[in-house]
């Protein structure tokens, strides 16, 4: 199957010979040290582009036991443009994600995912400033920060939709509307969407209607079949979340943001009621050249009251990016968690900025356990303590070139009660360097 998808590609490549509007927007995919070379040479209408990563990563404690890994992570990304008509774009994206000298067999699909394509839609209007955009085929959804909705960058796979995103813009006024299904993974063959999971929803965003502010309310509407029940043994998920981002600035060198969401439904027949929120507060140094930033943040979120009265409270955080918002260790989710977290950052030079932090974890809800990828990974048997840990982390990002960009941070996670009562009282190290380059 990997063959066929090299012959699809090659067919993506004759499409450059379609027809041409002389008019045509050049397409927004950033050039490279060589592809900006080759794109001098084409035509307008036709754009490649492409971005190689490696990553280490060096993990201690994993589990919270006397376990590690080392491994290299490789993401190979490939991109073409076609804009026949200034208002008719094909965009394709093909990859192929890699990991080797893990100790995991078979590495999951996580990590690996050989050639395949990863983008591949088809795009009706002017996507930054028309009035009405519609978007048809394999894509990625990201809005706000992307504690909902995401395809994070720092995976070494990301994450596509089948599906169809409109979106409206009117003065002030944005509105996406998509429908879809998230694409499986299979490291032996083409992704393919997620069989029997369905995805409906509608983003906006409205700036300025309060001064120096941006509110994005928002609702999603998740569908799924054969999922567990706490009483039930098997039904359908019917899960509605609604929420509001809001963002700003203050006087003074403040600004300020907050996200809160609400999820209603059915999961198995049974009720879901679940909430989650995040707060900020920024201050920045009037230092032009240095750019010193300080903040503060809380963020929570519900965990399910008891595992066999057949309620669901655990917060569901659908589809995130989920690295660097609950420490740069990555070991929690927006699910059962009180999380605070304080740091700074500081741009040391034009090519260089380092930050810092420090995270404090509770259990939102003693009697329920810390998730990971929507599953209990570590129960609570209500009597154990709700404090997890803390985390210190530094990590910085230095432009080396102007097509290189080097990324690095540490973290470490002191276990508290709650790990240490658990039996899982090892400390957990995670350290990584990436070096990412734009061809």
């Amino acid at each position: 199957m990997k063959t066929d998808f090299r012959i699809l590609f090659c067919l993506f490549v004759a499409l450059g010979l379609a027809p041409r509007d002389a008019a045509a927007q050049s397409p927004a995919t950033p050039d490279g040290i060589v592809s900006r070379r080759a794109n001098s040479e084409l035509p307008r209408w036709l754009r490649l582009g492409g971005e190689e990563r490696v990553r280490l990563e060096e993990l201690g404690g994993v589990g919270f036991k006397p376990a590690g890994n080392t491994y290299l992570l490789q993401r190979l990304r490939l991109n073409l443009d076609v804009t026949p008509r200034s208002w008719l774009k094909f965009s394709f994206q093909a990859q192929d994600s890699r990991v080797f000298f893990t100790n995991v067999s078979p590495a999951p699909s996580s990590q690996k995912d050989p050639l395949d394509l990863r983008l591949g839609y088809v795009q009706v209007g002017n996507a930054e400033a028309g009035p009405v955009v519609l978007r048809a085929g394999r894509q990625s959804l990201a809005f706000g920060e992307g504690r909902l909705m995401a395809d994070p960058n720092w995976s070494n796979v990301g994450r596509t939709f089948d599906g169809v995103r409109a979106t409206f813009r009117y003065r002030k006024l944005r509105v996406d509307a998509f429908s879809g299904a998230t694409d499986k993974i299979y490291t032996g063959g083409l992704d393919t969407p997620t069989p029997a999971e369905h995805l409906h929803g509608a983003y906006g965003s409205i700036d300025k209607v309060i001064p120096n502010a941006t509110l994005e309310p928002y609702l999603f509407w998740r569908l799924e079949h054969n999922v567990k029940g706490e009483m039930t043994k098997a039904g359908n998920l019917d899960s509605k979340t609604a929420g509001l981002r809001w963002l700003g600035k203050l006087p003074l060198g403040f600004d300020y943001g907050l996200e809160v969401a609400a999820q209603r439904g059915r999961q198995a027949n049974e009720p879901l009621s679940a909430w989650a929120g995040h707060w900020i507060l920024g201050y920045s140094l009037a230092d032009p050249q240095h750019r010193p930033r300080l903040f503060a943040e809380l963020n929570r979120a519900s965990g399910d009251q008891n595992p066999r009265d057949g309620v669901h409270g655990a917060f569901d955080p659908l589809f995130p990016s989920s690295h660097d918002k609950f420490g740069t260790a990555d070991q929690f989710t927006w699910t059962n968690i009180m999380h605070a977290r304080s740091g700074m950052q500081y741009k040391v030079s034009q090519s260089l900025t380092l930050a810092a932090a420090y995270n404090s974890f509770w259990l939102a809800n003693q009697r329920d356990g810390i998730y990971s990828s929507g599953k209990v990974t570590i129960a609570s048997n209500g009597t154990q303590g709700n404090h997890i840990g803390q985390e210190p982390d530094v990590q910085g990002q230095w432009s080396l070139f102007r097509y290189t960009l080097v990324d690095f941070a540490f973290g470490h996670v002191f276990p508290g009660e709650f790990l240490r009562h658990t039996g899982r009282s090892t400390g957990y190290n995670c350290f990584f360097l990436a070096v990412a380059q734009r061809f």
